[in-house]
Formats: structure tokens, C-alpha cells, sequence
């Protein structure tokens, strides 16, 4: 079992305690607890408790007063700054040193539930002390699993579910503590509906819940009618059975049969038995057997989810040719933390977006009075931050997360002298990562000779002048292309010749058209436009042309100077095209982001994702405003099931929301379409939609979907979660669709059909 749990859970099954760690932490020790609203850690003294299985927590005002949490609603474990708490506290206290606590990364670690709470975020007082916590909770919730599975209906899981409800300790639960445990995991039921659920599950008709009532409550709570009706389905081969007839088990089979006819999965009848084996909770796995729960098990784990999870968790693409050939995960002004007037610029914003994945980063270069290079936005009221500061962020991360290369986008707004400074700082602090080797257009290193290498992308030394590229372009047409040269290139300073030292791979040139650039320029040469001037371009020029551009030289695109709100501009629309670098502002949580990260969940989240061919081979005409040149068109038909865990985001009103779900299809003009199903009144738990949407994609190798589920209500709907994905990497069958918001970890329930359209 050791592969399944290191695969699946993260943990060895077999994780060595050494000889005190229990005793160690029996007797227990001071932890810091972060409250992330105050943004401050509070101390608590923390132990195990073994006899009653529970982490034990105390202040030391009142150690009377005990908050516990049963360690079999643990789910995970991590070491580090692994939530988005810890991570926001990092950004915005540690390299100022405000709340004085170095080495944060090093100290901290965070416990993972599995019944929707929020995380616990904890702080030791030595790196021994941390690895100690995360060495003996390992331990046990690798036990839990091995025990239970992962369901949450399992005996060791309600009796843990009682206790937390029971805070009056007389093993009885009355209305109010029922009500306020529902409310910690963040499920509202309007007060008939809870009335009723209680009425049913009280057998003994004494109005308070024992412990055995209680599992009926909570199963009754949290029962999965649908996949009740598939499991009969699956274990059975028939649709029309007996309403009360359950089946025992699934034969293995019976399981095999569901892989491949549903799941579009060929597995061999061992794979099949591995897969009962590791999922099934009960003793029937051992003679390859699959009950309910079993089944549950399997459609909630990650790796079965709608999302190909062997493409987002390793690098399968090939990475041995250049930077053209793929697109490119890249952010936008990077050093500012919110709009692009008044906000904070931060060296930290770097650190940010390199561990969410970005490639590519911005860096605004100005004089500082001081001599010292800063960072800032010019002609805004945004702070100033040291050059040096942000290059020591950036080296610490540029490889934590992927180890293809890391582009920095110098921008020069600096005289000569600290010109010469910066590139004394790049040297002192990058020199081993920089590529210089010697190359020419028939040897242009791939993204696989870049590897651990970060690349300057700025102009080299002898950069054009206005005089220069009038020489090159005569008359009326030359004034015209002047004038868009890009406003990201500062033309008061000429590069000091030093600069040449530290650039090479990618050299900054101005965009004068596209017959300019093949005719003047080698594919070294990378251009930066303006959102406005490339949708300019699309609109002039054909689409086979833009893709001969795309297909050979690096191109940059970001969002125009009028998003002063930071607002994105729509990546899709330049994607299409073959533009490699489309930068966005990381720091803007909205519909474009959302399609980022699901173009680069893709190749192992590396952050470079090979381009379809279609958008690499000009000779294939493709042209994204033309159907006639997508040859690859399908159906694609999903069922909206159900749903689980949908609360309102507000913890100060106490609505049930009105759940309904919006799929929104978006890709190359003709396939950019939304449905949305009925509403489902008073019920965020578990609504049950059954609801068939069916879409025509023309081109989806550029195709992603969206899926937004949202709270009706009089005037604006509520947002309550979305995802979206690449459509290639959708799997069929019936899966799980995990909701990205921050107040809960929602799922859809879903069946997908996809064949090839006539």
C-alpha cells in the first residue's frame, strides 16, 4: 500500500516515529495560531490526546477552556506557507519584517480537514518542532485512511462529528448544538427543513439526538441519492429496478464494464481489482468487491475528477523546441498588489506569482535618488521598491515551482549609471542562472536547454532611434508606425553597453508591422504590444499572416493603459492567434484568470504549454474567424446531476441559497456560447439539477469550459463558485467538478459526453 497512500495522500504508509515523538507531544508545547482577520499569530499550548484521539488546544489565560479537534477529521498535512492565510501573511508582513518573524516558511505548517472547516495555520518555535508535528500527524491520518477510507460516513468519522456537536458533554445533542455544528461546517437548513430531518432521525422520540440517532441524521443529511441510482445501475446492468432494492456490491466485472463504457477508461481486470483494493473501506475488498461507499470513494478522489490528472501533475509535452512554440504563463506589472495608481508595490507580489505559476515577470526600472535602482509605476502614486530587493525575491523562487526557464521583462527607465548598477546586481545575484552561451537561428536553444535558467528579456546596447527606423520605413507610413511604437519602451536613455553582458535568448525590439519584423529581424528578437494595437493588428491583417508572425518570433501582449483598475484584458482572443506571452494582472481575481489557470493547470503546471499545431504550422491556413478551417469539430453533452456543499459566501446571513449553474463554452468566435440550468429553491447542500446542456465546439484545441454556479436572488445573483478547464483535458463520464471559491470547497456532480460532430 505504500504507492497508493505516497500517490494519493502524499504520506509514506510506513512513516518512521522515532522513540519520543509521542510522548513529546502528549505532554505538549506551545504552537502561534494565525488569525488571519487581525493578521497577527496568537500563542496556544497544543497537545495529543490518545485516549480520546483529539488535538487539544488551550491559551494560556484559560487553560480550562479546551478547543479539540479529532484527528480523524484530519485530512492533510503540509509544511509551509501551504494556505491561502499563511501565504497572504508572508506576502504582506515577512520582508518588511513588521511582525518580526523570520524564517516563517521554515516554522510553519498547516492541518487540512475534511469536514469543510477552515484550516488550522500553525507557527513552532524551531524547524525540529514543526517537522515533529507534521511527522506524527502523518502518522495518524495515514492510519485513518488505511482504517476508513476517505468517506466521511464512516463510524471513527461520525464519532468525531458527535463530539465536536455535543458542547454540553451529556452525549445528547438538543436543537441549538445541532443547529450551531451545521453552522461550523457551513450548512444552512431553514428551520422545517431541520425540524424534520430531527423528527426523522429521533427514534426514541425524546426530542435530543444520541449518538446512533445522530449518524441517521447526518446520513440522512448527506445522503447521494444519484450515485445511490448509478451504483444500482453499475452493480445490476440495468436502469429499471425495484425502488427498494440495493444491490450488495459491484462485481469487479461489473466495475470494469462502468470503466469502459462510461468512463471511456480500458483498464485490465488486475487495475481493476488495485482500484476496488485502494477505495474500497469494507473487508469485501479483499475478495474484489465494490460497495456504495466504495463508490463514492472512487468519483470524489482527485484523480477521478473531470480534470485529466496525469496532464496537470507532469510535464508530458515536448519541450525541446523554442520559445515561439508555446504559450507562455506570464504577469503584468508584477510588482503591484492591487490597481495601478495608488496600490502597494511589493517585492513580495514576485514571490506570488512565481508560486502560482508565472513564467514570465515584469520589472519597471527607475532611477532612485539615492543611486540605487527602483521599482515603481511611473506617473502614479504607487510606492517605490529597491531593484536589488526584488532580484533576491526572485532567486530564492524562480525554480520552486517549475524548473523551466524564468523570463524577466527589464522595462528602462534609468540613466546610464544605474544602468550599470543593475546590471551589477543581476550579476552579483543571477550570474549562475543566466544563459549565455553562443547561438544562432540554426541553433536556438530549447525550452529543455533553458531549464534552471533565468533569461533577461530587455533591448541589448545600439537599439534603434526614431532616426534610425525612419531610414527604414519612407514617408507617410513610417510617421504612422512611429507613432505605435510601444509605450512599454522608455526612449529617454540609450542602453549602456554593459547591458549586453546579461541579455541574450530574447532581445526587446519595437513592433513596426509584421513585414518590418521578417524583414529586419532574427528570431532573437521579441516585440511587446499594447492590447489595443494587437487587436488593431488582427483586425488589418489575415489570419494566416498573424500566424506566420506567431509561428516564428516571441511576442508579448498586455492590457491597455485604461485598466487602471488592473482590470485583465480576455487572453482567448490573443491565444488564438499564437501569441505566446498574453500578461495579465495576477493580483485581479476575475473570468481571465480563471482561463489562465486552466491553460497552464496543463503539462504539469510548469508554466509552458505547447501551442496546438494548428497555431505552430501556418501552412495549415487555420483562420480562428473561419469554421471551414477547424477539422476537428465534436459534440459535447453534460449532465448537470447535482451539487454539494453550496453555502452563501456570507457568514452574517443565514439564507439558503437558490443555486443554478451557468456552463459557458469559450474559445475561437464561433464556439463562444453559455447555458445555465433551473434554479433549485432553498438548497445550497445538496441540489439535485439532473438538467442536459449540449454544445457544438468547432476548435477545441482552443476551447475551454466554465462552469459558475450562482445564488439567485432580487436584483444582482450572488457568486457562489467556478472553474474552469482546458477541453482537452476534460475526462468523460461521470465525475466531480471541484468549485474554486474562498468560503467553501462546493462540488458539482456531473455526466460528459463527447463524440465527433457530422
Amino acid at each position: 500500500m505504500t504507492d497508493f497512500y505516497k500517490k494519493y495522500y502524499g504520506y509514506e504508509d510506513n512513516i518512521k516515529l522515532k522513540d519520543d515523538d509521542m510522548r513529546i507531544l502528549q505532554e505538549g508545547m506551545t504552537l502561534k495560531k494565525l488569525n488571519a482577520s487581525k493578521e497577527e499569530f496568537n500563542e496556544r499550548f497544543y497537545k495529543l490526546d490518545f485516549n480520546t484521539n483529539e488535538l487539544v488546544a488551550t491559551t494560556k489565560e484559560f487553560r480550562k477552556k479546551e478547543k479539540k479537534y479529532a484527528l480523524t477529521t484530519f485530512n492533510e498535512v503540509k509544511s509551509g506557507c501551504s494556505s491561502d492565510d499563511l501565504k497572504s501573511f508572508k506576502l504582506k508582513n515577512i520582508l518588511n519584517d513588521r511582525k518580526n518573524i523570520p524564517n516563517i516558511e521554515d516554522l510553519s505548517f498547516v492541518i487540512i480537514f475534511d469536514n469543510f472547516r477552515k484550516s488550522l495555520d500553525l507557527l513552532a518555535s524551531s524547524e525540529a518542532e514543526r517537522d515533529l508535528w507534521v511527522r506524527v500527524l502523518s502518522y495518524f491520518i495515514v492510519l485513518t485512511k488505511k482504517r476508513k477510507g476517505v468517506l466521511p460516513e464512516a463510524d471513527k468519522i461520525m464519532k468525531s462529528y458527535f463530539e465536536l456537536a455535543d458542547t454540553s458533554n451529556d452525549k445528547k445533542l438538543d436543537k441549538n448544538e445541532v443547529t450551531e455544528f451545521l453552522d461550523s461546517i457551513n450548512i444552512k437548513l431553514k428551520k422545517k427543513q431541520l425540524k424534520q430531518l430531527i423528527k426523522i432521525s429521533d427514534t426514541d422520540r425524546d426530542g435530543e439526538l444520541n449518538e446512533q440517532e445522530f449518524e441517521l441524521f447526518m446520513s440522512q443529511l448527506r445522503s447521494r441519492k444519484e450515485i445511490l441510482s448509478l451504483y444500482k445501475l453499475i452493480a445490476s446492468g440495468e436502469q429499471k429496478l425495484d425502488i427498494n432494492y440495493i444491490p450488495e456490491f459491484i462485481s469487479v466485472d461489473r466495475f470494469q464494464n462502468f470503466l469502459e463504457r462510461y468512463q471511456k477508461e480500458i483498464k485490465t481486470l488486475e487495475e481493476c481489482k488495485k482500484i476496488i483494493f485502494d477505495f474500497e473501506p469494507t473487508d469485501v475488498k479483499n475478495e474484489y468487491k465494490l460497495t456504495l461507499y466504495g463508490l463514492i470513494n472512487y468519483l470524489l478522489d482527485p484523480h477521478h475528477h473531470i480534470q485529466d490528472y496525469d496532464k496537470t501533475h507532469q510535464v508530458y509535452m515536448n519541450m525541446d523546441m523554442d520559445f515561439s512554440n508555446y504559450f507562455v504563463n506570464s504577469s503584468h506589472n508584477t510588482y503591484l498588489s492591487g490597481d495601478q495608481i495608488m496600490s502597494e508595490s511589493d517585492p513580495n507580489c514576485y514571490v506570488a506569482a512565481i508560486m502560482r505559476g508565472a513564467r514570465l515577470l515584469e520589472i519597471d526600472c527607475h532611477d532612485g535618488s539615492d543611486g540605487r535602482p527602483r521599482i515603481y509605476h511611473k506617473k502614479t502614486l504607487t510606492n517605490k521598491i529597491l531593484f536589488e530587493d526584488v532580484i533576491e525575491a526572485i532567486k530564492e523562487y524562480a525554480f520552486k515551482i517549475s524548473s523551466y526557464p524564468l523570463i524577466l521583462t527589464l522595462e528602462l527607465h534609468c540613466s546610464p549609471p544605474q544602468q550599470i548598477i543593475m546590471v551589477n546586481v543581476i550579476k552579483e545575484h543571477l550570474k549562475n542562472y543566466l544563459y549565455l552561451e553562443y547561438f544562432d537561428d540554426n541553433s536556438y536553444p530549447t525550452i529543455n536547454d533553458l531549464k534552471n535558467k533565468i533569461i533577461i528579456r530587455c533591448r541589448k546596447p545600439m537599439k534603434e532611434s526614431k532616426t534610425v527606423l525612419q531610414s527604414m520605413v519612407k514617408g507617410d507610413l513610417a510617421q504612422k508606425r512611429l507613432s505605435e511604437i510601444d509605450d512599454e519602451e522608455d526612449e529617454n536613455f540609450e542602453e549602456v553597453e554593459e547591458l549586453g553582458d546579461v541579455i541574450n535568448v530574447v532581445q526587446n525590439a519595437s513592433f513596426i508591422g509584421i513585414d518590418h519584423a521578417f524583414q529586419n529581424y532574427s528570431k532573437i528578437k521579441s516585440s511587446s504590444l499594447s492590447e489595443s494595437k494587437c487587436s488593431k493588428l488582427i483586425e488589418e491583417e489575415t489570419a494566416n499572416r498573424i500566424l506566420e508572425y506567431t509561428s516564428f518570433f516571441f511576442t508579448k501582449v498586455y492590457p491597455a493603459f485604461y485598466r487602471q483598475d488592473s482590470g485583465n484584458l480576455k487572453p482567448i482572443d490573443y491565444w488564438i492567434y499564437g501569441f505566446q506571452m498574453v500578461a495579465l494582472n495576477f493580483q485581479t481575481k476575475d473570468s481571465a484568470m480563471d482561463l489562465n489557470e486552466a491553460l497552464f493547470q496543463d503539462n504539469g503546471q510548469c508554466g509552458y504549454v505547447l501551442k496546438p499545431r494548428i497555431l505552430r504550422d501556418p501552412s495549415l491556413r487555420f483562420d480562428p474567424t473561419d469554421i471551414r478551417t477547424m477539422k476537428n469539430k465534436v459534440k459535447f453533452r453534460i449532465k448537470i446531476i447535482s451539487g454539494q456543499n453550496l453555502p452563501n459566501k456570507s457568514d452574517f446571513f443565514k439564507d439558503i441559497v437558490d443555486p443554478y449553474v451557468t456552463v459557458k463554452i469559450v474559445g475561437v468566435p464561433s464556439d463562444k456560447q453559455e447555458k445555465k440550468t433551473q434554479t433549485i429553491r432553498d438548497n445550497g447542500l445538496n441540489p439535485i439539477w439532473n438538467e442536459d446542456l449540449e454544445f457544438n465546439i468547432h476548435c477545441p484545441e482552443l476551447a475551454f469550459v466554465r462552469f459558475i454556479v450562482k445564488d439567485e436572488d432580487l436584483g444582482s445573483d450572488d457568486f457562489v463558485g467556478s472553474n474552469a478547464f482546458r477541453f482537452e483535458n476534460i475526462k468523460q463520464g461521470y465525475r466531480h467538478v471541484p468549485l474554486k471559491n474562498k468560503y467553501s470547497k462546493g462540488t458539482l456532480f456531473v455526466g460528459i459526453r463527447i463524440s465527433k460532430l457530422d
